[in-house]
């Protein structure tokens, strides 16, 4: 009997196929990146077009601990003996080794079904080391901060939110005094008493558009929008009715911000101290 060969696949059916290879590639990334620093018990969802993939990623990009290394490295997937084609399960383990030193590991256990994937464990834990520039500018807000990641790290992310947005709360008390020491010499008695009223009243959002505005240094600013008023507008929505994984997306979207402006407004006050000093400094 002659074999019959099938037809050719029709554009349709390949343009389909392209399609799935490219969204399947994008979220075996998005899920090494996944599992390199998102939250614990936080559902990672697949594209309708990748839903199929079953296997973790063979590497992600950690930061490596030894002192060998002390940076970004890739991590690879150990494989495990008689390891079965699908990585899918309930409870799953994975480690994976730094590829420098071969001798830092990370290990995962997660949840991998139909509805999509949960990391449930990690040993070492997500780090909650604040970066060196920040941790300055933070000054006494740094426990807070640290809290405030540690919530998002397990996947509570109204109270990360929470925490964010009572930093910069505390934070606008220290805005409104360096104001008081920059400007109350030179202004009228009227915005004197525009002062007083600012800081005397109880609606935060009031007292940190009246400081933003006059004190941040114009690094803060975008299109005329200062980042300290966004910061804490987009905080308090998300305390105000959002669900937790929204508040997730709302601290992972807030936090480079909210580093930038720290940093600026430790910049400076540095720079004017320097300057205050300096200028006492100076012999007649």
């Amino acid at each position: 009997m002659d074999s019959i060969t099938p037809p050719p696949p029709t554009p349709e059916v390949l343009q389909r196929i392209e399609a799935t290879k490219a969204a399947e590639q994008s979220d075996i990334k998005r899920l090494a990146e996944f599992l390199a620093s998102g939250p614990l018990y936080s559902p990672f969802v697949f594209h309708d077009l990748a839903r199929g993939l079953s296997r973790l990623p063979g590497t992600i990009q950690l930061h490596c601990v030894t002192s060998e290394c002390s940076k970004t490295q890739t991590f690879e997937r150990e494989e495990v003996r008689h390891e079965a084609s699908s990585h899918r399960g309930w409870g799953s383990c994975a480690t994976f080794k730094c590829r420098n030193c071969r001798t830092q590991h990370q290990k995962y256990m997660y949840v991998w079904n139909d509805k999509g994937f949960w990391k449930v464990g990690q040993i070492p834990e997500l780090r909650e080391a604040i970066e060196p520039k920040l941790n300055t500018a933070l000054g006494d807000s740094r426990q807070l901060y640290r809290k405030a990641i540690r919530s998002r790290n397990f996947g509570f992310g109204i109270g990360a939110v929470s925490y964010l947005r009572r930093i910069i709360e505390d934070t606008t008390e220290s805005l409104m005094d360096l104001l008081h020491e920059e400007k109350w010499e030179e202004w009228t008695p009227e915005e004197r008493q525009q002062f007083e009223l600012a800081r005397k009243t109880y609606q935060y959002s009031q007292k940190i558009d009246y400081a933003a505005g006059k004190i941040l240094p114009t690094k803060a600013f975008a299109n005329g929008r200062d980042s300290f008023t966004a910061l804490h507008e987009v905080t308090s929505g998300g305390l105000h009715g959002k669900s937790e994984e929204e508040c997730l997306q709302i601290f992972d979207s807030c936090n480079l911000i909210f580093t930038h402006t720290f940093r600026v407004l430790h910049q400076h006050r540095q720079e004017r101290e320097e300057f205050a000093a300096q200028l006492l400094a100076l012999k007649r």
